[in-house]
């Protein structure tokens, strides 16, 4: 994968940015951020520290999330390498040790039309109006062994509902057999439109709603004319394949350390 470094900074910065906007508290230390939210405590991804100082060994990160994240009362730990060599020397270090994961963001951006269009009807709506869709959504995508699933659903739905305050609330959506089964959503910054939460209900699968939701978003965000249209995709996951082939390239990746509660 070609890496374009001063992309992938940019990027990262815009999602940083909404993250501020929709964290409860703050901080900023000599290594990085924290980013604390007790409010929404049963989402991992909303309490979590982003480390930009580099050369820091495994123990060092360790001991760091355990002060940061656990001193704050919280028993999981969401570590996100905000440097791309960091992430690759630690990632390796993390994956040998049997309470930790690994993720991979991949940043990839549109780098043009690839000729292809929505096989679906899509329209464009709000949070407010695909709730049911969104809560579904949620509870098929829970990890097993969730303590308090619907209380995190709940949760899920409100961070959602505050990263539209802050990016835009514009959602598209396509149906299925049975109504409305697929949907992805633009955030939107100075120069910059993201797709994010791509997701198709199980039961709709392999009948082309992703894309077309996909597709549609981009169209609406070429009508900014955006200096960048990106996406992130799990770097392990076979959705970056249909990203590419909707005319997304990798740029860089950030690596994310995690430990359930």
């Amino acid at each position: 994968m070609e890496t374009d470094a001063a992309t992938r900074r940019r990027l990262l910065e815009f999602e940083i940015g909404l993250d501020r906007a929709v964290t409860e508290e703050v901080r900023e230390e000599e290594w990085g951020e924290a980013f604390l939210c007790p409010g929404l405590s049963l989402i991992w991804d909303n309490t979590w520290i982003a480390i930009e100082r580099t050369e820091m060994g495994a123990e060092e990160v360790i001991e760091l999330g355990d002060r940061v994240i656990g001193g704050a009362g919280f028993e999981h730990r969401t570590i996100v390498l905000c440097d791309e060599a960091d992430g690759l020397r630690l990632a390796p270090e993390f994956e040998d040790r049997p309470d930790w994961e690994v993720e991979i963001g991949r940043y990839m951006t549109w780098r043009g039309d690839t000729g292809r269009s929505a096989a679906a009807d899509v329209r464009e709506t709000t949070l407010a109006e695909i709730l049911p869709l969104r809560r579904q959504f949620s509870r098929e995508d829970l990890p097993a062994g969730v303590a308090r699933p619907e209380e995190t659903v709940e949760q899920l739905l409100e961070l959602e509902g505050r990263y539209g305050e802050a990016g835009g609330d514009r959602w598209f959506v396509a149906d299925g057999p049975d109504g409305p089964a697929a949907a992805c959503r633009l955030l939107a910054g100075p120069g910059i439109q993201q797709v994010e939460d791509v997701a198709t209900l199980e039961s709709a699968r392999e009948r082309g709603l992703a894309q077309s939701v996909v597709l549609t978003a981009i169209e609406e965000a070429q009508a900014a004319d955006p200096e960048l249209i990106f996406l992130v995709a799990d770097g392990t996951d076979w959705p970056q394949l249909m990203y590419s082939k909707l005319g997304f390239e990798p740029v860089g990746d950030l690596h994310i350390l995690r430990r359930k509660p």
